[in-house]
C-alpha cells in the first residue's frame, strides 16, 4: 500500500467519500484492560467520547455471504461478530443494523440443525454479554467442526469481551493455521482480533506489529483503510511512548473518519462518521500536550468541544490546561460544563488510574488533571 507520510502506520492517503472498509475490525474508544479492571471495549476498540469502540474496539466483517451496513453512528465490533453468530436462516435486526448472512455450505454437512441451534443460543448468549455462556457454546460448535476457523474466530472474540485474552490468541493462531493464505480479508480480520487480544496483555508491540500487518493484507486485498485500525495504532504507539507517532496515526484516522460515508442505514443513506473523527482528533490533541505544545493542544481542544458539544473529553482537558496556563475562569467554565451540562459526566475524570490506564490519557495531561483536581480541592 502507499503509505502517508505521517508516522509509520502503514495506511493508504485519505480518500473523500470513501465507503466504511468492509474488513473493519475495531472500535477505537473500546479497549480492553492492560493491567488490571476492564475496560469497555473489547475490540478492534458511552464514557469518554464515545466514537467509533475500545475496541477497544475494534471488529470483523460480516460472513463471507454478505456485508453488514448499519445507520447507528458506531456499528460496534460487538455488532459485526453477532452479524457472524446471526442465525443464517434470515437476516436479523440488532440495534438497527440489518444483518442477513447466508451459512457457509460446510455447515450444512456437520449435523446442520444442532450447529444451527448452537449458533443461534451463542448468539443470544453474546448479545445479552454471557460471553463464557457464548463461549461454551461455540466450543460445541469447534468440537463438531474443528477445522472450521470461523468458530475459533468468534471464540476469540467472545474471549476478549469477556477478558480471557491469552486464551483469545490461542484462538486467533488456530483460526490463521485454517486460513488459506490467500484469504487476505479474513487473515486481517485475524490478525486484528489478535492484536486487540495483545493490547488487553499490555504487549504493545505485538499488538502494533498485528494491526500493520492487518492494514496491509486488507489493502492487498483491495479494501479501504480502516480508520478504526488506525485508531488503534495510534493507541499502541501511544502505549510505546512515542506520541508523535501516535499523533500521526490518530490524525490520519481523523481524515479516514471524515471522508468517510458511513454505514447504509436500512433506508440505503449513508451517515458520515463525524463521532469517529471526533474521538480520533480528541486522542491527536493529548498527543500534542504530551509533545510540550499546550497551548497548540489547547487550541484544538477548544476547536473539538466546540464541533462536539457533548465531548465531556475535551472539556475535562480544557479545563487542565486552561487551568495550566492561568486562565482559571475558563477552566471552571469547561469543567462545569463536563460535570453539569453532559450525561456522562466528570466523576472519572478524577480516577487517574482510569484516566491512563483505560482512557489512555498519556502522563503530562493525567499530570495536568491531577494538579487541577489538588487544586480544585477536589481531590486529596
Amino acid at each position: 500500500m502507499e503509505c502517508l507520510k505521517r508516522g509509520q502506520t502503514g495506511v493508504a492517503p485519505r480518500q473523500r467519500r470513501q465507503a466504511a472498509p468492509a474488513w473493519r475490525v475495531a472500535e477505537a474508544h473500546r479497549q480492553p484492560s492492560a493491567r488490571g479492571a476492564g475496560a469497555s471495549r473489547p475490540q478492534a476498540c458511552a464514557s469518554p467520547p464515545s466514537p467509533p469502540s475500545p475496541s477497544p474496539s475494534p471488529l470483523p466483517v460480516a460472513p463471507p455471504a454478505a456485508a453488514a451496513t448499519t445507520s447507528a453512528p458506531l456499528a460496534s465490533r460487538r455488532d459485526l461478530l453477532l452479524s457472524l453468530l446471526a442465525p443464517a436462516a434470515a437476516g436479523v435486526l440488532v440495534g438497527g443494523v440489518a444483518f442477513g448472512a447466508a451459512p457457509r455450505p460446510a455447515l450444512a454437512a456437520v449435523g446442520a440443525v444442532d450447529l444451527s441451534t448452537l449458533q443461534e443460543e451463542a448468539y443470544l448468549a453474546y448479545a445479552e454479554r454471557r460471553f463464557q455462556d457464548a463461549v461454551n457454546l461455540l466450543t460445541q460448535c469447534i468440537a463438531a467442526q474443528p477445522e472450521e476457523p470461523r468458530w475459533r474466530e468468534m471464540r476469540g472474540q467472545a474471549l476478549v469481551d469477556g477478558k480471557n485474552f491469552s486464551a483469545a490468541i490461542s484462538d486467533f493462531d488456530t483460526a490463521l493455521d485454517f486460513t488459506p493464505g490467500a484469504d487476505l480479508v479474513v487473515r486481517a480480520r485475524l490478525l486484528s482480533g489478535r492484536a486487540l487480544a495483545r493490547e488487553g496483555l499490555g504487549e504493545w508491540a505485538a499488538a502494533l506489529d498485528d494491526y500493520q500487518s492487518a492494514m496491509e493484507f486488507a489493502g492487498a486485498a483491495g479494501e479501504s483503510v480502516d480508520p478504526y485500525i488506525l485508531n488503534s495504532i495510534g493507541n499502541c504507539l501511544n502505549s510505546l511512548g512515542r506520541w508523535s507517532d501516535a499523533r500521526e496515526a490518530y490524525l490520519a484516522s481523523s481524515e479516514v473518519f471524515q471522508g468517510a460515508r458511513g454505514f447504509r442505514a436500512r433506508n440505503g443513506a449513508t451517515t458520515p462518521r463525524l463521532d469517529g473523527a471526533i474521538f480520533a482528533a480528541s486522542n491527536a490533541a493529548l498527543m500534542r500536550a504530551q509533545m510540550g505544545d499546550e497551548e497548540g493542544a489547547l487550541a484544538e481542544m477548544v476547536r473539538i468541544s466546540r464541533r462536539a458539544p457533548g465531548s465531556a473529553d475535551m472539556r475535562a482537558a480544557s479545563a487542565a490546561l486552561f487551568w495550566a496556563a492561568g486562565r482559571r475562569q475558563e477552566a471552571e467554565e469547561a469543567w462545569e460544563y463536563a460535570c453539569d451540562r453532559i450525561t456522562v459526566g466528570c466523576v472519572k475524570y478524577t480516577d487517574m488510574d482510569w484516566l491512563g490506564r483505560i482512557r489512555r490519557w498519556p502522563p503530562a495531561m493525567v499530570g495536568r488533571m491531577q494538579e487541577f483536581l489538588q487544586l480544585k480541592g477536589l481531590k486529596p
